[in-house]
């Protein structure tokens, strides 16, 4: 059972409520289809990531010697657009919700990342009660050239209202912003833009996939665009000061805790399972609904063989192995090697440019803040 190996992590399991989407985003690489998870198979789901807990927990009790931790389990919400299925993610929250509380030692969040249009102070307040974490797609002041609705519209203006609404429960909701080649200029002002709203936890990534194209030109763009954000960050963080930057963040984590880079996000379905609106298992969001990807499903369960192949892909690619950076770059992420190169063991050049922009500037920025001793800054940095 993949939800139950990683004996540290939190078991996660991701349900794909809706392929359908009110967007039409210009890198999108979801085929927007009109297919919803019915109800039953959501809850089938559920009733095995029990199972996964309650395995854990057997284990726990028979290997530990002193009080046992909490089991942490979390439950995301995923698409399209999953408030498209607004009614069964509620149906389904709260059936999560009391088939954990008849399990002591348990922790059970919730997630939802969404593009904020169809949220509501109902919604919000729903969420809050539920302990359901809400993560926000926002591409800031290019938000209105790459993030259209379905007829075309812009939607800049009301995902700006929505992010106020939920600011106002939530002050450290994080804003997901994929960053199009065409819009890089927009990086830094667009982080101001997210800083004077409220805002405190920015993740980024590079849009990838057969609907970009990365060129040198807009490369050396991002670059300068990222040591804005260097000093921004820098001057963000002094003091009292807290803005989360997550790629940056996550670098001078990993570097100060001796993670290796890769070990921390992702086990590639061994502590995280996505269940597709078929039933099908998925070992990552990039993955779903792509032929050969598949691990199982919830009728046939896990199908381990699948995963340890696919497993097995994630080699180290060789023009990686006497890199000196090696333990501090995503060189193995199976993702972001696929979106860029179409295979999960070659890195993109771009990939490789990319991972070396932020660990220098990462270290750049760490240096500065431990030098100038910002006390909210070393204290996230050191927590366990």
């Amino acid at each position: 059972m993949a939800l139950e190996i990683m004996h540290n992590q939190t078991i996660k399991l991701t349900l794909v409520v809706t392929r359908q989407c009110n967007f039409d985003c210009r890198y999108c690489l979801q085929k927007h289809e009109d297919m919803a998870m019915p109800e039953e198979m959501a809850k089938k789901a559920i009733d095995d990531l029990i199972k996964g807990v309650l395995f854990r927990l057997e284990r726990m009790q028979k290997t530990s010697e002193g009080t046992i931790p909490k089991v942490r389990a979390q439950i995301s919400f995923y698409g399209g657009e999953p408030l498209l299925q607004r009614p069964l993610i509620e149906k389904l929250v709260k059936y999560a919700r009391a088939r954990f509380d008849e399990i002591d030692n348990t922790q059970l969040i919730f997630e939802i990342t969404t593009n904020g249009t169809l949220l509501d102070e109902a919604f919000v307040s729903f969420a809050r009660e539920n302990r359901i974490i809400l993560a926000l797609s926002h591409d800031g002041l290019a938000q209105d050239m790459v993030r259209l609705d379905r007829g075309g519209h812009p939607t800049k203006a009301i995902v700006d209202q929505k992010l106020d609404m939920i600011l106002r429960t939530f002050p450290d909701t994080i804003v997901m912003m994929t960053i199009h080649p065409d819009h890089v200029d927009k990086i830094a002002d667009s982080l101001k833009f997210f800083r004077e709203k409220g805002v405190c936890s920015v993740s980024m990534v590079l849009a990838h996939g057969e609907r970009v194209l990365w060129t040198d030109e807009q490369f050396e763009k991002l670059s300068s665009e990222m040591e804005k954000v260097e000093k921004l960050y820098e001057q963000w963080n002094l003091g009292d000061n807290v803005f989360r930057f997550i790629p940056f963040e996550n670098k001078i984590k990993n570097y100060i805790r001796g993670k290796d880079a890769d070990s921390a996000p992702c086990h590639f379905g061994y502590h995280k399972l996505m269940v597709d609106t078929d039933g099908k298992y998925y070992p990552c969001s990039h993955f779903i609904g792509r032929e050969g990807f598949d691990i199982g499903s919830i009728s046939e369960g896990v199908d381990d063989s699948r995963l340890e192949s696919l497993e097995s892909q994630r080699i180290e690619p060789q023009d990686c192995v006497e890199c000196a950076l090696s333990s501090r770059c995503h060189h193995t992420c199976a993702c972001a090697n696929h979106g860029h190169t179409g295979t999960m063991t070659e890195v993109s050049a771009l990939q490789c440019e990319y991972e070396k922009l932020l660990i220098g500037l990462s270290d750049q920025a760490a240096s500065f803040l431990m030098q100038n001793e910002s006390p909210r800054f070393i204290e996230r940095m050191y927590r366990n």
